[in-house]
């Protein structure tokens, strides 16, 4: 089972004791992050220990708050080891060697953190961990794109299939969310998770109540079935919410994450790697990925739009339901049949949904601020086409809203 290492940030000592207790019911281990504390306290903490700690003292140089040659650095690792914390973190470039030696079989964590990119040799620096004794290798990078994210989880399967000293490698921010979610599927040993929102030890860490509560982190395997949702802004979307509330009730052994892609192509670079047995897609990916795809269903062709891919056996197939998600709630009020029906938007949802209702009988026309594109659509579909400016101009008995407007950070 993959553990949730909660990172403690607070300036205070007591308010790392505070931490720990309240937070005990969620954590199975806790980050002290030394470098953060200014009235630094180590026997206080390790006596209201209340999970095994791990104490780390991250350079300026490594994402971390001390000088790299801030020599309470090196005093502050030596301390945690002589008073046996139960893990202590060092990098594995620091130089301090003798730190390292003291601790080795017991709970050593050699470390490398890249707050500007990737390492061009991830084996080579793991082998630097393992040569110097690390008990648990820990590489962190900075992605600069979804392929980069499919490059560190390539390695860390590799890795975790030699079965060799066990590797926590996570990527930072957005990009790299899915990695701290399914760390157990490439055999860390633990996951590192923020005390709540606003309080991170680093960019795109999640809250420990939603690693343990919405992604159900200790139960991800290498067995572990992945889906996710792909959008160029996905942090934000529902889709995890309901589809692992839906993985759970069922019981099934899977879990759905964010999967945050800069541009389409190096999400297909990445593909392999990342595993999936399917995704959802949402903005602006839906009429993009169609060339990608070896089969798609027939409403999903016609209207040029897809919003799920089942992988198998490494093929895609696109479909879409976005049509059924528009009529069915209608369904339940009005038939549309001989209905003015205006949709705000052309992209991928707009398209899907004015194919169904086009299909039910109603009369449909689709607004949107770049009318050429508008005109285009509504010529493939058969359907009507304006711009947004002259709504007011269009008589509806029913208005759809297809744009971004309303969801996420875009504005009202």
């Amino acid at each position: 089972m993959t553990q949730i290492c909660v990172a403690l940030v607070e300036e205070t000592t007591a308010g790392m004791v505070a931490r720990m207790a309240e937070l005990a019911p969620l954590a199975d281990l806790f980050e002290i992050r030394a470098d953060r504390v200014i009235d630094l306290d180590l026997l206080t903490i390790l006596r209201a220990r209340t999970r095994p700690l791990v104490l780390t003292c991250r350079a300026v140089s490594q994402g971390g708050a001390w000088d790299d040659a801030d020599p309470r650095r090196r005093l502050t690792l030596l301390e945690g080891v002589k008073r046996r914390f139960d893990y202590v973190d060092i990098e594995v470039r620091s130089g301090f060697l003798d730190v390292m030696v003291e601790k080795v079989g017991e709970g050593l964590i050699l470390s490398h953190h890249d707050p500007a990119g990737m390492p061009d040799d991830l084996d080579g620096l793991y082998r630097e961990m393992t040569d110097l004794g690390a008990d648990i290798a820990k590489i962190v990078v900075t992605p600069h794109s979804i392929a980069d994210v499919g490059r560190l989880l390539e390695f860390a399967a590799r890795v975790r299939d030699e079965a060799g000293t066990p590797l926590i490698a996570l990527a930072l921010g957005p990009l790299g969310t899915l990695t701290r979610v399914l760390a157990g599927r490439y055999g860390a040993p633990f996951t590192y998770a923020s005390a709540a929102g606003g309080a991170e030890s680093a960019p795109g860490q999640i809250p420990a109540a939603v690693m343990a509560d919405l992604y159900r982190v200790r139960n991800v395997t290498a067995e572990t079935k992945v889906y996710g949702v792909l959008g160029s802004n996905v942090l934000r979307s529902l889709s995890p919410v309901l589809h692992n509330r839906a993985l759970e009730a069922r019981g099934l052994d899977a879990v759905y994450v964010p999967l945050q892609a800069e541009a389409l192509p190096p999400f297909i670079e990445a593909l392999p790697a990342l595993a999936l047995s399917g995704f959802s897609v949402t903005q602006p990916y839906k009429v993009e990925i169609l060339p990608y795809l070896q089969e798609v269903e027939e409403a999903a062709a016609l209207s040029g739009s897809v919003n799920t891919v089942v992988v198998h056996d490494g093929m895609l197939r696109g479909s879409t339901t976005d049509g059924t998600g528009v009529l069915v709630p209608l369904k339940k009020k009005i038939d549309v049949k001989g209905l003015n029906v205006v949709i705000l938007g052309a992209g991928g949802a707009a398209r899907a949904a004015a194919l169904a209702l086009i299909r039910k009988g109603a009369r449909v026309t689709l607004l949107a601020r770049d009318v050429d594109k508008a005109e285009e659509v509504g010529t493939a579909l058969g359907c009507g086409s304006g711009a947004l400016h002259e709504a007011s101009l269009y008589p509806w008995d029913v208005l759809i809203n297809a744009t971004p407007v309303g969801s996420g950070d875009t504005a009202d």
